[in-house]
């Protein structure tokens, strides 16, 4: 069965998961767009924030209105010269700083958040680091291949191995 046709069988959900394992979707549905390996991680880093300070419903409702997120993000040589500016921002690692921030907060060993709202998380968090509008699709979309595909307990050992404390 291609990418394509397990997408439309299984559209998102209100299943839950947890932030672990967002992470570990994400990280892995990067690896598999050959982004640049830090910038899977930034991205990573900034879903679990746009997790802890845009509410449920605001997600959602990103999802629902993706295509309007890619309009209002702005097409051209703007959109280039931002994106340039955030792969160079993105070319190494995620701050120390900002991992450990995110491995001690607690509330993300309690959040589980539905599938549909984790995209809406990722596309906020690819919108606040400038990826171009035409990436959201195509992150979305493997983004809901990895859910279908990825072990549950596999994406939250990646999720978990990212913010591991002897890698910060």
């Amino acid at each position: 069965m291609s990418r394509m046709e397990v997408i439309q069988q299984s559209p998102l959900t209100d299943d839950l998961i947890s932030v672990h394992e967002i992470i570990g979707y994400v990280l892995i549905t990067c690896k598999e767009l050959d982004m640049a390996m830090y910038h899977g991680e930034h991205l990573a880093a900034q879903t679990v924030s746009q997790i802890l300070k845009i509410s449920t419903k605001q997600a959602e409702s990103a999802y629902y209105n993706a295509s309007g997120l890619s309009k209002k993000k702005g097409w051209g040589v703007g959109e280039l010269l931002k994106w340039n500016k955030a792969k160079s921002h993105m070319n190494g690692p995620v701050a120390e700083a900002i991992l450990k921030k995110i491995a001690k907060d607690e509330r993300l060993d309690k959040y589980v958040i539905s599938e549909i709202q984790a995209a809406g998380y990722l596309s906020l968090a690819a919108l606040e680091l400038n990826f171009l509008s035409g990436q959201l699709t195509p992150l979305e979309m493997e983004f809901n291949y990895q859910l279908r595909t990825l072990v549950k307990n596999e994406a939250c050992a990646i999720g978990l191995h990212f913010l591991e404390s002897d890698k910060i």
